[in-house]
């Protein structure tokens, strides 16, 4: 603690350094201008500094004047470089918040992102981090408060993000992300705006797939996907039927029922894929649990497998309509010929293919309304190419060439992929750049439980906490990482034979819950490995001068997907009055 003898000693120490600087300063000055006249320049030294506060005139007698000014000027220089100094200091170093300070999160500054990005990226290997666009440089995050300066992270991390609606998930996060995609981007979404946004621009870079089985955009189906395809192994096989059977199961019923289902689809599919079948015939296969075809075809290609989907099937007829009843609730979505026709051969329509995707710079769309079984498809396609693009990045020494960005919003209700919370852990190190945008942790809960939503949290390098947080346990876990910091407070008490004053530090929380729950629209706090927490202003693609063009085609696309939506409810308005 420091006493009022330290203080004044620090005190006189500060001023006679700032004295020492400004006599050197105007030696110095002093100096250049002598030298200039072409006079005798005199010796720097405590007596020559002395002698010039004395006399100017007996140091410097034949440039008086051309001294003066040098000594002005230096003087001026120094103080301008000193304020300079002090400024930069204050800006690297200090926060009045006491978060995280600009040299805490310094490898999300640009300088330092630039040099990350051309590390990961072979595509920019031999060219200059100074000489890189913004874009080049990683995923944007926000300008750090309170400096201002721009922060992004990079392709090797993995994010999530969780935001209330309407706190700027859309335009601050999903669509600048997606914008800025260097290569491929896979895009989930509940509603148009971020399609609308996009759409055109990206269409430029690449061909854009887009899955639309619920009319969220009113696109015209322009491509299928061999789903079959993806049971070519048993592990496919079992990822496959994963995506449709969580979606009717929770953790209160009994697991029997769930994974007898989950069984039979994994044979039902091999055996489509070994006959060349197609997903038409495994619902037929389902519609009757009398159906021979699929274990005679397994037992011609897998024996183990079909004996064990055999003991699946031939058992009590109660407990093996309960089973078939289950598998046909989890493929429940594929009912709908208008859902089926996305994942049956098509002649007429290309084909889309996760492997050449996942090397490509297209971008895939795959919008839904809801979850449930209609979101198992979009889950089903998504992991298809996560899983298409690992092994991609395998073949090319570990990493894709360039990275491919997911930006998977509303992930916990039409993207739940079972298993994310594991893929989290070594998609980054595969090129893969995952960032997940959730309403609440409690979403989070509700789709992967809490100790999936847990590993989830945990695997993410880089999260983002926008305004909104209205879970009181959830945000005081956030309060206890911001952590505490430390205050001074005086006392002084007074008594008979005079008065004391005393200071003492104590610890303070630097957020409470409140002030998470308040804070202003458009900031966020920002987790980041390996650093304090910091607080970012978000930046809104309709800010951005580099992403105006986004304004005019995101109206264009909106005006189009209404004059869809209109056609659309003519077309069934007339159905319904010719019946």
């Amino acid at each position: 603690m420091l006493t009022e003898s330290d203080k004044l000693w620090i005190a006189g120490g500060t001023a006679a350094g700032a004295g020492a600087l400004l006599a050197a300063g105007a030696w110095g000055g002093a100096a250049a201008g002598a030298a200039l006249t072409g006079d005798p320049v005199a010796p720097l030294s405590p007596l020559t500094v002395f002698d010039m506060a004395r006399d100017w005139s007996s140091v410097w007698p034949a440039s008086q004047t051309a001294s003066a000014i040098g000594a002005t000027v230096g003087d001026l220089a120094l103080l301008v470089f000193v304020v300079w100094g002090v400024r930069w200091a204050l800006k690297w170093f200090r926060n009045p918040s006491h978060l995280a300070t600009l040299a805490d999160v310094r490898e999300m500054t640009p300088k330092a992102a630039a040099r990350t990005a051309v590390r990961l990226r072979p595509a920019l290997k031999g060219t200059k981090p100074t000489d890189l666009k913004a874009a080049d440089r990683g995923v944007l995050l926000g300008d750090h408060m309170p400096s201002g300066v721009e922060l992004r992270g990079s392709d090797e991390d993995t994010y999530v993000a969780i935001m209330a609606p309407r706190a700027g998930k859309s335009t601050a996060l999903a669509i600048p992300v997606a914008e800025e995609a260097p290569a491929a981007l896979l895009m989930t979404s509940n509603k148009a705006d971020v399609y609308a946004a996009t759409y055109a621009s990206r269409g430029r870079a690449g061909t854009c797939w887009v899955l639309d089985t619920q009319g969220v955009a009113q696109t015209e189906r322009a491509m299928w996907w061999d789903m079959i395809a993806q049971a070519e192994t048993i592990d496919g096989a079992e990822r496959l039927a994963s995506h449709f059977v969580g979606q009717i199961s929770s953790e209160s019923a009994d697991p029997f029922w769930s994974q007898s289902a989950a069984d039979v689809l994994v044979g039902y599919f091999r055996a489509a894929w070994h006959d060349g079948g197609t997903v038409r015939d495994v619902l037929r296969w389902l519609a009757d649990p009398n159906e021979k075809a699929p274990l005679s075809i397994l037992y011609q290609h897998e024996a183990v497998l079909a004996e064990q989907v055999d003991s699946s099937i031939n058992i009590a007829e109660e407990t093996q309509s309960g089973i078939f009843q289950n598998a046909r609730s989890a493929v429940s979505a594929l009912r709908d010929e208008r859902v089926l026709a996305w994942v049956t051969p098509d002649p007429h329509r290309p084909k889309f293919d996760p492997e050449a995707f996942a090397l490509s710079h297209d971008t895939l769309y795959l919008l839904s309304k809801k979850g449930g079984p209609a979101s198992a498809v979009v889950a089903a396609l998504a992991d298809s190419v996560f899983t298409a693009a690992s092994e991609a990045g395998e073949r090319h020494g570990g990493r894709l060439p360039d990275p491919m960005r997911a930006v998977l919003d509303e992930a916990a209700n039409i993207c739940k992929i079972a298993d994310l919370p594991d893929l989290y852990s070594h998609l980054g190190s595969r090129g893969i750049t995952p960032y997940t945008i959730l309403q609440s942790y409690r979403q989070g809960v509700k789709a992967w439980g809490e100790v999936g939503m847990d590993a989830l949290w945990s695997a993410a390098t880089k999260k983002l906490i926008g305004v909104g947080v209205d879970d009181a346990k959830f945000a005081q876990d956030v309060a206890s990482m911001v952590g505490p910091h430390t205050v001074l407070r005086g006392s002084h008490s007074k008594s008979k034979d005079g008065g004391s004053h005393s200071v003492s530090e104590q610890r303070e929380q630097i957020m409470e819950v409140a002030d998470i729950r308040a804070m202003r629209k458009g900031t966020a706090l920002l987790l980041a490995t390996g650093a304090p927490v910091a607080q970012i202003s978000l930046r809104p693609w309709y800010e951005e001068k580099a992403m105006a063009h986004l304004g005019p085609q995101m109206a264009a696309e909106e005006a189009a997907i209404t004059k869809r939506a209109v056609g659309a409810y003519e077309l069934r308005k007339k159905a319904r009055d010719v019946r």
